[in-house]
């Protein structure tokens, strides 16, 4: 089951500030947001985490299916696919996501921004 997550900071990408978290998943109909304060790559697991979550507490919308989970977020994709390190600040959070691998069958992927539909959800107006 593919799902889609993104994030928007609404400072400058490496202040800690107010940003949007979101998660979409198109087979199920769901879409979520959340404002969210932290830097743009905290924002970012913050919404891959916000899935996680979501599909660990929903067991039975996810029975034997793998999620395909796509963000177009390089860094987020590469740190949890140990392909770039990540950064001690960081780390709490890639070992969340990856704790949930124990939990839950998914793959993390990259997409391109215009290829992403959880973009297309952070209007709050």
């Amino acid at each position: 089951m593919r799902c889609y997550f993104y994030s928007y900071s609404l400072e400058d990408p490496g202040q800690r500030g107010p940003g949007v978290v979101t998660f979409m998943i198109p087979d199920l109909d769901i879409t979520f947001r959340a404002r969210y304060m932290g830097t743009e790559i905290e924002c970012h697991y913050a919404a891959l985490l916000a899935l996680l979550e979501f599909a660990d507490i929903n067991p039975k919308l996810f029975k034997q299916k793998i999620l395909q989970i796509f963000s177009d977020n390089l860094a987020v994709v590469g740190q949890i696919n140990r392909q770039i390190n990540c950064r001690k600040e960081h780390e709490p959070l890639l070992h969340m996501a990856l704790t949930y691998k124990k939990k839950i069958a998914y793959s993390l992927g990259w997409v391109a921004p215009n290829e992403n539909p959880a973009t297309g959800f952070l209007d709050f107006e």
